[in-house]
C-alpha cells in the first residue's frame, strides 16, 4: 500500500469533501476520487459512504482513520529523524582529548557552543594521550581528537586549535622560582622530567630542539604519562619540566611556572579527524570548532597535520 493513498484518505476523511481535500492536496477531483476508490478495493471494504449530497466515513472507515493517522505520523518522525540525522544534529559523537586541553578554555568553549547548538546529540570524552587518540582515530573508537601535534600520520588531517608557550616547571624552592622570567640556558645542568614521546609525541622532541638551539643537551632523569604526574615529580624535587603554559591552572603548592625569557618556546594544540570522514556530526561539530576558534591565530586543515 503506498504511503500517497494513506494521504489522501487522511484528507479527505478530515473535509468529508472531495472538492475541497482535492484542493488540500493541490489535484483535480476526479483523480482524487480514483484513488480513494483504488484504496478501497485494495482493502476490500468500503472506508466512505458517498451520496449526491454527502461524504460519511463508514464505521471500518473510522477505525481505518485513526490507524492511517498513526502511520503517517510515525513516517513524518522518522523522516524528521533521518534529515535531522543527515544534518549532524542527533547521534552520537565521541571526542579525545589530552588531558592539558581541559586547562585552557578553547576546548570547553567549543563543546559549550556544540551542545547548546546540537543538544540533542549525545558526546563523549575520553581522555587520552596524543598517541593513544591517533590509535582511536584509526580505529573509529573517536571521531575527533584534541592532540599535541606535530601528528606524521597518514590519512589524518588536523586543524590547530591553539598555540602556547611553554613554561618551566620548578619545585618551589628552586633558586629560580621566584624570577619572573628565566632563559632555557638556566635549566642547562638541571635533571629533567618529561612526558615519553610514545604519549607525548612532539613535545619531547620540542623541548629538545629547544634546550639544542639554547646550547645544551637536556638529561631526562625521569619520565611521567601524565602532565600531573611530571609535576608532582617536579614537586617531589626530583628535576624540572618544560610544559604547556595552561599548565599553570593546575593549581600545586610544591612547584613554580615560571615563563621562558624571549625566544617563546611554542606548543599546539590541534583537533584531529580522519581525512575524508563522511559522518555528518563530525562536519557539524568541526562547523562549531571553526567558527568558535576563529578568533584565534588558528592554520588550516592540512592532511597528516606535521608542520
Amino acid at each position: 500500500m503506498e504511503l500517497r493513498l494513506l494521504r489522501y484518505f487522511a484528507v479527505v476523511a478530515e473535509e468529508l469533501h472531495f472538492s475541497r481535500a482535492a484542493a488540500r492536496l493541490h489535484m483535480a477531483q476526479p483523480p482524487l476520487s480514483q484513488q480513494i476508490r483504488r484504496l478501497e478495493e485494495e482493502l476490500g471494504v468500503q472506508l466512505l459512504a458517498r451520496t449526491q449530497r454527502r461524504v460519511e466515513l463508514t464505521e471500518p472507515g473510522r477505525q481505518f482513520l485513526a490507524s492511517a493517522r498513526e502511520i503517517l505520523v510515525q513516517v513524518d518522525r522518522a523522516v524528521l529523524q533521518v534529515q535531522r540525522a543527515a544534518r549532524g544534529e542527533v547521534g552520537e559523537i565521541a571526542i579525545g582529548l589530552v588531558s592539558s586541553a581541559s586547562y585552557e578554555d578553547s576546548l570547553p568553549r567549543v563543546l559549550r557552543a556544540y551542545r547548546e547548538r546540537h543538544p540533542a546529540v549525545a558526546i563523549t570524552l575520553h581522555e587520552l594521550s596524543s598517541g593513544e587518540q591517533l590509535a582511536a582515530l584509526r580505529e573509529g573508537r573517536i571521531q575527533v581528537g584534541f592532540l599535541r601535534p606535530p601528528i606524521h600520520e597518514p590519512g589524518i588531517t588536523t586543524t590547530t586549535v591553539l598555540r602556547e608557550p611553554l613554561v618551566a616547571v620548578l619545585p618551589a624552592d628552586h633558586p629560580l622560582a621566584d624570577r619572573r622570567r628565566i632563559p632555557l640556558s638556566a635549566l642547562a645542568r638541571e635533571p629533567f622530567i618529561m612526558i615519553p614521546r610514545s604519549h607525548g609525541l612532539g613535545i619531547l622532541d620540542l623541548v629538545m630542539g629547544a634546550c639544542l638551539k639554547a646550547g645544551f643537551s637536556p638529561r631526562i632523569a625521569q619520565e611521567a604519562k601524565e602532565i600531573q604526574t611530571v609535576v608532582g615529580f617536579v614537586a617531589a624535587g626530583f628535576g624540572v619540566s618544560l610544559l604547556p603554559g595552561t599548565v599553570r591552572r593546575l593549581a600545586h603548592g610544591g612547584v613554580a611556572y615560571v615563563p621562558l625569557a624571549p625566544p617563546q618556546v611554542l606548543i599546539e594544540i590541534a583537533a584531529a579527524h580522519r581525512t575524508g570522514d563522511p559522518s555528518p556530526l563530525l562536519a557539524a561539530f568541526l562547523a562549531v570548532l571553526r567558527e568558535t576558534v576563529s578568533g584565534r591565530r588558528a592554520g588550516p586543515n592540512r592532511p597528516g597535520g606535521g608542520r
